[in-house]
């Protein structure tokens, strides 16, 4: 994380608490994650042509964020990987993947997000283009994997089941965005190496 974005993130942090309460906040952030790892596994049977728990579909958290992503579904196909964890062994790193399939025809790597506030452009979410760009390079360097991935996709959902806001990320932006992954690696192992000395 760049420390601008530490800085933000704490005053959000900060603001919440004032807001909340230390135990408040910390039940919002146990909630959200919930509803993360809910709509994820939701995601998971609807992308393996499994039917989802009807149980699962009538808890509101979950089938608002369903609903948000129906017409991103309707594009994608031949799904190859689902919560899949890549590692990029030369420059050390691992993380696990939503998905690779095809997007529109395109093959990408997948992130799914939640938010509550609307994220109409690629520069609304943040670092997740360089979440993206760090999978397609751990992806296309994991043997694990027989295939290469040139394009992502960042899917920002809403509770509220208003559509979900779909990033595609061709070719030349993943590259791009992999160049900028490369430095904050090198930062971090700059730093890293920074702290060990001290």
């Amino acid at each position: 994380m760049s420390a601008e974005q530490a800085f933000y993130l704490n005053r959000w942090k900060q603001q919440m608490i004032l807001k909340l309460g230390e135990d408040g906040f910390a039940e919002y952030n146990k909630n959200i994650l919930l509803q993360g790892k809910l709509f994820h596994a939701a995601l998971e049977y609807i992308c393996q042509s499994i039917e989802v728990p009807q149980q699962e579909l009538e808890d509101a958290i979950v089938s608002g964020y369903v609903e948000s992503v129906q017409h991103v579904l309707r594009d994608m196909s031949g799904v190859k990987a689902l919560e899949s964890a890549v590692q990029h062994e030369t420059l050390q790193y691992l993380g696990l993947v939503d998905c690779v399939a095809e997007y529109r025809g395109q093959l990408c790597v997948i992130d799914w997000k939640t938010s509550e506030k609307p994220k109409p452009f690629l520069r609304n979410t943040f670092d997740n283009p360089l979440q993206i760009a760090a999978y397609v390079g751990a992806i296309n360097h994991d043997a694990n994997y027989d295939f290469q991935v040139n394009c992502g996709l960042i899917v920002v959902a809403y509770k509220d089941g208003s559509p979900a806001h779909p990033h595609f990320m061709g070719m030349d932006l993943c590259s791009q965005y992999w160049t900028k992954w490369l430095l904050r690696l090198e930062e971090y192992g700059e730093k890293r190496k920074n702290d060990d000395m001290s």
